[in-house]
């Protein structure tokens, strides 16, 4: 990719994101790699990079944590193990070890997950396990890698016969200093080492006197540090067995050393693997810190911007309390294929060089694989060069003035720009006359839309505001001022050319009618109308803004009282279900109960032995009046259930009752214009289609064609209930109340484990479920459900 000026990068702020990104990072290889990291050009790369970042952010967001660590960078021991007979130092096997460990376990992770990360499962295919050299690593090294006693048997023996004649050498400086304690002639201390060589501490007016050598001498002088005779042999034969270990560790870690040469190249393609996967978890964690979305590659260059906020304010209010933030206002902006050009204007501080950062950083971050802090409906399209006039370039080495670097600019703009080229320039026509200068850059513009190239550029300039307002391929924009408060409201309006504001601001700031009165004059009467007219039209679009906005609220409220209209309903006829599911209930009891006294009806006759017939008799007229009983009760209930209205085949007029076939509502026609008809029910006048309505009559009317009969016989007496519960966007009282008789019934019809999806958002609704199943002796426990069952949105209860 094509970038200019060189310090384009440093220009637009894109090297803070950088930088922040680097943060992220647990390698060295993935920091080397991001410090030069520049955009691509290639849609499919791209396309590639912003998936992987998606599938990292979904993973990091709601998965288990991923055993990205231990990223050592072992590149430089690996080039110094390619020599036959080298030894690499101990600690580095630990290393190796730690890296080849990570790289297991990751590329396990993504395959026990490839079908949520294929990306990512992409990715780790490149790493190769190296059980072979973790079981030789782990068969030599402990915990804390340091060598093991037992990596080989002479090591085992070598130490095991060194601890012996430590114990021994122990024993026998104790015995000798207890002995020359005893004399009188040791001073205060107690054994210590001199030049590797354990040895007491004697006084030194008794030295002679004490059989042994002279190690060292106490800064004193008055101390002398001697070898007992009888540890001298004890001593020297610890020396030789020292040697002895530090020759077969020389030789356990060549052995250890041509292991790793043989898996040279595998560890080297595990630690390039691990450096890529370590960028893109970087690139992941920066763009959840910024709420990124991931946006749409045009491929036909339509622009769009969806509340785009600027990176580098967001990360400077990320770095800040929350008191001390600030708000930021998102950008809207949007550039049609066949839009080559857009003029931005409006008052100085008003956001307009701020919007030309936005747009260059989300280009340069999407093109870099970040997910961009904008809504995911946004489109980009991919440039291939990108050019920044923006700031003072003014160079004394070079010997050019601010307006010369702007000429070197646009002589190189204009010789690489093309249809894939996204041109910025803040400030255009200044540092120059402005006449001239305003011509300069409008044939400038004119050019580059004859490459098709997509030019923002932001002005004071009166004469490129009629120029896109005149230009097919140009489209006039500006940045709100409130004119009220006279201050910006940092939002972008497009087809509206802005005012500078001079005036106006002068006014509030009291500046001499005198000197205004004058300006006005030498500005010039058509001039200064079009900055009325322009303030005008400012003031007429905020005006229309509020009614719209009014207008919105107003069609809010309507849609939030049909929606409240509609949960009545709703609610009504699931309490007629739950009635009706009462009912049904109350009659498998009355059978339930009818059963049983059948039962012991025949139980008691058997139980006696009681063969007459008025025994038989009497049971015989028990159960046939609880039979009775049974019938009256089912017909009581099949009565409350009867629906009050039954269909009609003939066609409703005026005055007739009717039913609504999408909705299950009778009411009293009122009204038939047409195709169109008024209903009136429940004191609501409900407009439908006449075709959707359905004659009905009263369904007391007509007789009844069959009696219930009742069959006595076992079966559920619980309702079926679903494993799962949704409450998402309930609110708290409501979700709670539901939770509380989901659970009743799951309980009462024998579940052990149920699904509560409640959603993830901000977890305020989780809370409250969370805090209700606390108090709920039956529940035994409840955790988040893994991510392919809902992950956080959704909360597994099981019951004791």
């Amino acid at each position: 990719m094509h970038l200019f000026p060189q310090q384009l990068t440093e220009k637009i702020g894109f090297e803070r994101i950088r930088s922040s990104a680097i943060e992220n990072t647990r390698s060295p290889m993935a920091r080397e790699q991001l410090s030069s990291m520049t955009p691509f050009s290639d849609p499919q790369l791209i396309q590639r990079l912003l998936k992987q970042t998606k599938e990292m952010m979904d993973l990091l967001q709601n998965d288990s944590a991923f055993p990205l660590n231990n990223l050592h960078d072992i590149r430089e021991q690996l080039k110094k193990s390619r020599a036959e007979n080298s030894v690499l130092p101990l600690p580095v096997f630990m290393e190796i070890l730690e890296v080849s460990v990570t790289a297991r376990r990751i590329k396990s992770y993504l395959n026990n997950r490839e079908d949520y990360y294929p990306e990512l499962k992409e990715v780790s295919i490149g790493l190769i396990p190296l059980k072979e050299l973790e079981n030789a690593l782990q068969d030599v090294l402990n915990e804390n890698g340091e060598l093991r006693s037992d990596a080989s048997p002479q090591l085992q023996s070598i130490r095991k016969r060194l601890n012996n004649k430590r114990n021994d050498l122990r024993n026998t400086i104790n015995r000798a200093m207890s002995r020359v304690s005893k004399q009188g002639r040791a001073s205060d201390e107690g054994p210590t080492i001199r030049n590797g060589r354990m040895v007491i501490p004697v006084q030194a007016e008794y030295k002679r006197k004490v059989k042994g050598f002279v190690h060292d001498v106490s800064s004193s002088g008055q101390t002398v540090y001697l070898e007992p005779v009888e540890a001298l042999n004890i001593n020297n034969e610890i020396r030789q067995l020292e040697s002895e270990e530090q020759r077969e560790i020389e030789r356990i870690l060549k052995e250890l050393t041509a292991t790793v040469r043989r898996h040279r190249e595998h560890l080297r393609q595990n630690l390039e693997v691990l450096g890529t996967i370590d960028i893109i978890a970087a690139k992941a964690q920066l763009s959840i810190d910024l709420d990124g979305f991931v946006p749409v590659l045009s491929e036909n260059n339509h622009l769009y911007l969806k509340e785009a906020y600027n990176p580098l304010l967001l990360l400077k209010n990320n770095g800040l309390p929350k008191n001390q933030q600030e708000k930021i206002v998102p950008l809207d902006m949007e550039l049609e294929k066949d839009e080559c050009c857009l003029v931005i204007t409006g008052p100085n501080a008003g956001g307009k060089s701020v919007a030309l950062k936005t747009l260059a950083l989300c280009s340069l971050m999407m093109q870099c694989g970040f997910a961009i802090p904008a809504r995911d409906s946004s489109e980009i399209p991919v440039f291939s060069n990108i050019f920044v006039d923006m700031g003072d370039d003014q160079s004394i080495e070079n010997d050019l003035s601010t307006f010369s670097s702007r000429l070197e600019w646009m002589k190189h703009t204009l010789d690489h720009a093309d249809e894939h080229s996204l041109i910025l320039i803040d400030e255009a026509a200044a540092g120059t006359d402005p006449e001239e200068g305003g011509a300069l850059f409008q044939s400038l513009i004119e050019q580059l839309i004859e490459q098709n190239a997509k030019v923002l550029v932001t002005t004071h300039h009166g004469s490129l505001k009629l120029f896109a307002h005149d230009h097919p391929q140009a489209v006039n924009g500006s940045m709100e001022f409130d004119q009220d408060t006279l201050s910006p409201t940092y939002r972008f309006k497009k087809g509206i050319p802005g005012s500078s504001y001079a005036f106006e601001i002068a006014e509030r700031m009291q500046l001499q009618d005198t000197l205004l009165s004058r300006a006005r004059n030498l500005l010039g009467e058509a001039k200064g109308e079009m900055e009325t007219l322009i303030s005008e039209l400012e003031a007429k679009t905020q005006e229309a803004e509020e009614l719209k906005q009014k207008y919105d609220e107003l069609k809010a409220g309507t849609e939030k009282e049909r929606h409240r209209y509609e949960e009545k309903r709703s609610a009504i006829e699931k309490e007629k279900k739950e009635i009706r599911e009462k009912a049904l209930q109350e009659a498998k009891h009355i059978m339930d109960s009818a059963n049983k006294k059948i039962e012991e009806a025949v139980e008691r006759i058997v139980q006696k032995g009681e063969k007459d017939k008025e025994t038989i008799k009497q049971a015989r007229k028990d159960v046939e009046e609880f039979r009775e009983q049974v019938d009256d009760e089912l017909e009581s209930i099949e009565a409350e259930e009867a629906q009050p209205f039954q269909d009609s085949e003939e066609r409703p007029k005026v005055g007739d009752r009717v039913r609504l076939q999408d909705a299950n509502t009778t009411g009293e026609l009122k009204e038939i214009s047409g195709k169109q008809a008024v209903v009136s029910a429940g004191g609501l006048r409900l407009k439908t289609k006449y075709k959707n309505l359905i004659k009905v009559e009263d369904a007391s009317k007509k007789k009844k064609n069959q009696k219930v009969k009742v069959n006595f016989v076992d079966g559920d007496r619980y309702k079926v209930v679903k494993p799962q519960l949704e409450i998402r966007g309930m609110r708290g009282r409501e979700a709670i109340k539901e939770v509380q008789h989901y659970l009743d019934n799951a309980l009462a019809s024998g579940r052990n484990q149920v699904h509560i999806i409640h959603g993830k958002g901000e977890g305020i609704l989780k809370g409250l479920v969370h805090e209700y199943l606390d108090n709920r002796k039956e529940v035994q426990s409840y955790e988040m459900a893994p991510i392919q069952q809902g992950g956080a949105g959704c909360t597994i209860v099981t019951f004791k």
